[in-house]
């Protein structure tokens, strides 16, 4: 017993750091189309808690304690994982279906002109913002960049969301691939399965995704006694799309890029582009230089040949 007031100091200065971490930023936000968002759950410290305590379990375990794998309400029934994420995907009966049909349509729309190869260019997600504001939409690119602790890896990430109707809802293109991890067994591959091409959801409906999908990856790699990567760990999976952000919607910077994205190829931004002539000005002005003057000179001076001195 004499250990606990130690233990329970050093629990407090830990979570009290961990809270510090996720306190709302101080800029609101800066020009040119970028503002900076703090978490949008910081009421709910349970999984606050979870991952700090997931943390202290890592730490005994390296030091020799055993580590139980418990997390139980983060386990699901195997029978009842697939029917979740069902529910979730689905868009059926939900208050907000409508709203969630409307965006994944424009997104269709503007996919259906992309080429597959295209999909995982650096500049894709960017583009696809930019086109879903031209159609109306309050698309914003956000930006999540996180620091390298115990636990994980440092990384960034980028994802687009669209406030419609007083809601904020997150779009992701090929969500099931960051799921996805080395010799899955059978049963998760079935999750992997129901996965919409396009994902639109709201935070929470995402975020239960995320612990679901988390819980899974620790079934799976268990069951083949596979050690989980850091990156496949729900503290680092939480931070994609749940730490602060910076939120991009500067246009006129979407469109200087524009030139090289398949996106741009299939509509022209503010005029319609005309096709340009061919003078073959090389083989005019270089190979032939006496009758060339004599052109330049006619098209300066309409009345005739000669030049003006």
């Amino acid at each position: 017993m004499g250990r606990i007031p130690v233990r329970f100091e050093r629990v407090a200065a830990a979570f009290e750091a961990d809270v510090a971490r996720v306190r709302p930023c101080e800029s609101g936000g800066g020009g040119g189309g970028e503002t900076e968002h703090s978490p949008e759950d910081l009421s709910d410290l349970s999984d606050l808690v979870k991952s700090f305590m997931e943390k202290k379990e890592e730490e005994e375990d390296a030091i020799g304690f055993v580590w139980d794998d418990g997390d139980e309400d983060l386990e699901w029934f195997d029978s009842e994982k697939r029917e979740i994420l069902q529910t979730i995907f689905s868009n059926d009966g939900g208050d907000d279906d409508d709203a969630k049909r409307l965006i994944r349509r424009e997104i269709e729309l503007v996919m259906n002109l992309v080429a597959e190869n295209e999909k995982s260019a650096p500049e894709f997600k960017r583009q696809l913002m930019s086109r879903m504001r031209e159609r109306g939409l309050d698309a914003g690119l956000c930006k999540c960049k996180w620091e390298r602790n115990r636990r994980f890896p440092g990384g960034d990430y980028e994802y687009i969301d669209v406030n419609y109707a007083g809601n904020r809802y997150i779009v992701e293109i090929s969500l099931v691939a960051e799921f996805e991890i080395a010799r899955p067994i059978s049963h998760y591959c079935s999750l992997l399965d129901v996965f919409p091409e396009i994902f639109v959801g709201k935070l929470e409906e995402l975020k239960q995704v995320v612990r679901l999908m988390c819980s899974a990856i620790k079934s799976s790699m268990k069951s083949i006694e596979m050690h989980i990567p850091p990156w496949r760990r729900i503290g680092y999976m939480q931070a994609k799309w749940f730490s602060s952000y910076k939120r991009i919607t500067d246009e006129v910077a979407t469109k200087r890029t524009s030139s090289s994205s398949p996106l741009s190829s299939t509509k022209s931004i503010g005029f319609d582009a005309r096709p340009l002539k061919s003078y073959n000005c090389r083989d005019d002005f270089v190979s032939k230089p006496a009758f060339g003057i004599c052109l330049l000179t006619n098209a300066f001076y309409a009345d005739g040949p000669g030049m003006l001195l």
